[in-house]
C-alpha cells in the first residue's frame, strides 16, 4: 500500500479535548504516518462571522495542546502562506510523490465540503475522513473518497471555550473551561488574557 498522510486543518480558536481526541483517533485508526495540524491563517467562511484570535495566538496554542501527542507535527503552512485559507493549496504543498493525502474533518464540514474552493479539483486530491460518534451513520459525500474515524463523544466547541472565558474577563481559568482544554493551553489563554471582553 502507498503511504498515507493526512490534514488535520482548522481555525483551532482555541484548540479543545474534542481536537485532541479527534487526532488521537485519527492516528489509531487510519494507518497514517504523520497527521499534519495546520492552523489556518484566515479561515475565510468563519472570518466573515466573527473575530478570530491572531494567527500566532493559536498556533502557539495547538502546539501546545498537540506536544504530546505522538505521530502528529502542528504546521504553520497556512500562516507563512498569507492570505484566506484555502485546503486545496494546503494539500498541494504537503502532497508527496505516491502518498494518499486524507483530509480529517468534523461532520458539519464534511456537509459543506462541496462548497469550498476548487471543490471538485480537491475531491480528486483527497481521501475524506469523517469524524463522528461510535454508533452514527457513516456519512457519504457525494463523488468523494469517504472513510470513517469513529471516537467517543466529546461534549466541547470552541464556542462554548469562548463563552466560558469571556464570562470570566480573562482574570483566571473557569472550573468548566479548565477541563475542556489542555492545562498548558489553558495558561497560555490566562497568560495572554485571551477571549476577554
Amino acid at each position: 500500500m502507498p503511504p498515507r498522510q493526512a490534514i488535520f486543518g482548522g481555525t483551532f480558536d482555541p484548540p479543545h479535548a474534542g481536537h485532541v481526541a479527534a487526532a488521537v483517533c485519527a492516528r489509531e485508526q487510519l494507518g497514517i504516518d504523520l497527521l499534519h495540524i495546520v492552523v489556518a491563517n484566515d479561515p475565510w467562511q468563519k472570518s466573515a462571522e466573527r473575530v478570530v484570535t491572531l494567527p500566532h495566538n493559536r498556533l502557539a496554542m495547538a502546539r501546545l495542546a498537540f506536544r504530546d501527542v505522538a505521530g502528529t507535527a502542528v504546521s504553520d503552512l497556512e500562516i507563512r502562506r498569507g492570505g484566506p485559507t484555502y485546503t486545496i493549496d494546503t494539500v498541494a504543498q504537503l502532497a508527496q510523490p505516491g502518498a494518499e493525502t486524507v483530509l480529517v474533518i468534523g461532520p458539519a464540514a464534511a456537509s459543506g465540503v462541496t462548497t469550498w474552493h476548487r471543490a471538485a479539483e480537491l475531491a480528486e486530491r483527497v481521501t475524506l475522513a469523517v469524524l463522528q460518534s461510535r454508533g452514527e451513520q457513516p456519512i457519504q459525500v457525494d463523488g468523494w473518497r469517504t472513510e470513517t474515524v469513529r471516537m467517543e463523544p466529546v461534549d466541547v466547541s470552541a464556542t462554548s471555550v469562548r463563552q466560558l472565558l469571556a464570562q470570566s474577563a480573562g482574570r483566571e481559568a473557569p472550573p468548566e473551561a479548565a477541563q475542556l482544554v489542555p492545562p498548558a493551553v489553558m495558561s497560555y489563554i490566562v497568560e495572554h488574557r485571551l477571549y476577554s471582553p
